[in-house]
């Protein structure tokens, strides 16, 4: 089922636009993105903020409402340290027991609160697991968000130490348009900041915001459309 899930996410992602759906960022920008999915949490994103911080890196966090609504403090400072938000549902039901129309209540109710809370758009969505059917897409596009994925997954939530996490950045080769998908209520992600960023220096590497991609998608869109 995994390698189904995979050919149908690279076919898809092979006819679809990036703004309506993206698995990666273009193969000619010359920066890949950080991504942070099950926040906010109240121990583990704060120190997470601090090191990208440092670091000069802005990221996207793709947040659960229910967490936002106990937190609205940090969602509110991950807007005003210059990262973006995008939704991550409500409540992170199982996908397989959440139907679409159930997937359309929660996009609703998490687009309301995070919308209410940082006075921006929000436009971006990832689906708990990736899982998607076409339904679900549907219902995400029609509330006009783009479906984001990922190419890059060191799996930070089954990592056991900060030492898994430093073997698994020392082998990773960054390349432009990686979107890599880490988790801010887990403890270890904090520790991939230092040790990315300098990868991405010796590689002159940037780091992108998952919008860059999606608004560049959109213009060239409106200059195919236009021509």
């Amino acid at each position: 089922m995994n390698k189904f899930r995979q050919a149908m996410k690279s076919a898809l992602s092979a006819v679809l636009p990036p703004h309506l759906l993206l698995t990666q960022g273009p193969r000619d920008a010359s920066g890949i993105s950080l991504t942070f999915d099950d926040g906010p949490h109240p121990k583990h994103t704060p120190p997470l903020l601090d090191a990208l911080r440092t670091h000069g890196i802005h990221a996207t966090f793709f947040v659960v409402g229910r967490e936002a609504e106990w937190y609205p403090e940090i969602v509110r400072r991950i807007i005003a340290e210059g990262h973006e938000i995008g939704g991550h549902t409500y409540t992170h039901s199982d996908p397989a027991q959440t139907s679409a129309r159930k997937l359309r209540d929660e996009l609703r109710r998490s687009r309301d609160l995070l919308e209410g809370l940082t006075g921006q758009p929000l436009r971006l969505f990832r689906p708990p697991y990736g899982k998607m059917t076409p339904l679900k897409f549907f219902e995400t596009w029609r509330a006009q968000q783009t479906v984001v994925l990922w190419n890059a997954d060191p799996r930070d939530f089954a990592m056991t130490s900060p030492n898994d996490v430093a073997h698994w950045c020392q082998n990773y080769i960054p390349q432009n348009g990686d979107v890599l998908l880490f988790h801010d209520n887990h403890p270890h992600a904090v520790r991939a900041v230092p040790l990315l960023a300098e990868s991405a220096l010796r590689q002159n590497l940037t780091f992108r915001q998952i919008s860059d991609w999606v608004s560049a998608s959109r213009k060239q869109d409106e200059i195919t459309v236009s021509a």
